[in-house]
């Protein structure tokens, strides 16, 4: 269920993705699943399985921290700490188009204790300040 003041418009969000990554395909398979969404990194390939601008983001977050910053490693090998890069890339992007957004970071929140164990501080921060440097001045809002 989307919460309110959660998400943007899912067809601005779309159009978004659409002009700021091109190469993107984007498959959208809106039938009831336990999966939200899912990136697939050698084909730059993403399935939704819900309309939510939340979820977009967030495999859109998965390609700018794997196969654009290389910041996470293997999809695979490294789940968690990509899901923690993919999670705030989502917030990121969000924030950008409303600051006041009341974000809903119940799915980051199965990865937050865990943040300590995946990554050192400093590569945390680095990881932040590459994605953040990368929203602000490869992205057009």
């Amino acid at each position: 269920k989307i919460m309110q003041n959660t998400e943007i418009d899912y067809n601005t969000a779309f159009n978004f993705v659409a002009t700021n990554f091109p190469k993107i395909k984007i498959k959208e398979d809106f039938k009831s699943q336990r999966l939200k969404g899912a990136y697939e990194p050698l084909s730059y390939n993403i399935i939704l399985y819900e309309k939510s601008s939340h979820t977009l983001f967030h495999e859109i977050g998965h390609h700018i921290s794997i196969s654009l910053l290389d910041l996470a490693g293997h999809i695979s090998n490294d789940y968690a700490k990509n899901e923690v890069l993919a999670e705030l890339t989502s917030f990121l992007i969000l924030k950008r188009f409303d600051e006041a957004i009341s974000y809903n970071f119940a799915y980051s929140n199965v990865w937050a204790n865990k943040i300590t164990e995946l990554f050192e501080l400093d590569e945390f921060i680095r990881c932040y300040q590459a994605i953040s440097k990368h929203i602000e001045e490869k992205l057009i809002f």
